[in-house]
């Protein structure tokens, strides 16, 4: 069986058609299955992984995602983000001696932080970054007299 990859753009446009259809999405595997039966619509042959259509997401911008995570307890002293492989900054506080203490990590692209200590993605949840419809409801102010 043949396949092919689909370009970025393809996929972004996939990604906002599914969160448009079925709103929030609290399923990696589940968004994946949305995105390749929207992407066989256009050619039967497309296919995509899990994690290209995450980092796909995540570079777009188009789409917010909450990451939940768990504690490893290995101390690190920075490298990758496990989501979207950019690079960690340090996060850091000044004593009251002077000096500077890391207190974590944070990732400069996507919004995981962690500790000290190493964490793991264990579930995404992925959200339109813009909402259809009003944003804003018309208030209504009550002036005192």
């Amino acid at each position: 069986m043949s396949y092919r990859l689909p370009p970025a753009e393809v996929i972004a446009i996939a990604i906002c058609d599914v969160l448009r259809e079925h709103g929030p999405i609290a399923s990696q595997r589940l968004f994946t299955d949305f995105v390749r039966e929207k992407l066989r619509y256009i050619n039967d042959e497309y296919t995509v992984t899990e994690e290209r259509v995450r980092k796909i997401a995540l570079q777009s911008g188009l789409v917010r995602v909450e990451i939940a995570t768990r504690d490893t307890g290995i101390k690190i002293k920075g490298g990758r983000c496990p989501v979207c492989n950019s690079r960690l900054r340090r996060v850091k506080n000044e004593t009251i001696y002077g000096g500077t203490v890391t207190l974590g990590f944070k990732c400069v692209s996507c919004p995981l932080t962690m500790g000290a200590t190493r964490r793991v993605p264990t579930r995404y949840t992925f959200h339109e970054a813009k909402p259809r419809g009003p944003c804003r409801q018309s208030r209504h102010t009550q002036h005192r007299l």
